[in-house]
């Protein structure tokens, strides 16, 4: 899911890394090539949610998904839930906002209504999975301070770690993360692995991305993994049939559409 604009301080670290500069990279300057990268105006896939528990049971979910960016360069993205029938035609909506902020709606055929979640309940699991609605979102850059804290090879590959610590009380208290430690490919300034903290600094969670796809000049996430360590449970995301600038029409991102069961 990270697909949003090209910023110039993106191309700036890019262009150091070219360059062969000697001083060592600003972490604010890794995170920002590594998440704003763009390929595309818009993105439709099929997606699958599948929950796993501890004792090795199963439940997958399927789902329609869509994803733009407007003009004025805020994304939106829809997911419509297609089978098991327990959750066929529940959709969801996020809205980036000129604040920044997300707008987050989901939309319950059981009780024909929609429920918009609050920035407090952005930590709350994503459809009983161990996504949180926050990761669902686009990455927001803002919302954390980086520190280049080591590199470490893993494959043969080269990472920098990068420590993200909350920028404010409320995204500690909105998402309930004290910290993510990502590793940043120095070649590819993709994310394979990422480690999450809880408030009191234990390790609560790892994400791992298993698949990247190549579309355009961007490597996308197509199956990533994310275990709770306290539980043992785990879920994971995977995309296919992906299509960009299909010309997806503005008025699925909207609050009226996602009442719409199709």
């Amino acid at each position: 899911m990270q697909n949003s604009r090209l910023g110039y301080l993106a191309a700036s670290f890019l262009l150091i890394l070219a360059l062969g500069y000697a001083q060592a990279p600003d972490a604010t300057e890794i995170m920002t090539a590594a998440l704003t990268s763009s390929a595309w105006k818009d993105m439709q896939a099929d997606m699958k949610l599948i929950l796993r528990t501890g004792r090795g049971g199963e439940r997958v979910r399927e789902v329609a998904f869509f994803s733009k960016d407007s003009e004025d360069g805020l994304s939106c993205m829809l997911m419509r839930f297609l089978a098991p029938a327990d959750v066929k035609g529940t959709g969801f909506l996020t809205l980036e906002t000129p604040s920044g902020d997300d707008e987050r709606y989901l939309y319950l055929p059981a009780l024909r209504r929609v429920k918009k979640i609050a920035a407090s309940g952005s930590g709350g699991n994503f459809m009983s999975s161990d996504f949180t609605y926050y990761d669902i979102g686009e990455p927001k850059l803002e919302d954390w301070n980086y520190t280049l804290v080591g590199e470490e090879s893993r494959d043969g590959r080269t990472y920098y770690m990068i420590e993200c610590l909350p920028a404010t009380e409320d995204i500690l208290k909105d998402t309930g993360y004290g910290k993510i430690v990502r590793w940043v490919d120095q070649e590819t300034l993709n994310i394979p692995y990422s480690e999450i903290y809880d408030r009191g600094q234990n390790k609560w969670k790892v994400l791992n991305v298993l698949g990247f796809e190549r579309i355009g000049k961007v490597d996308f996430a197509t199956d990533m993994v994310v275990r709770d360590l306290q539980t043992g449970h785990s879920s994971e995301i995977q995309f296919s049939n992906i299509k960009v600038d299909q010309g997806i029409p503005d008025v699925y991102f909207t609050v009226r559409y996602l009442q719409r069961v199709r």
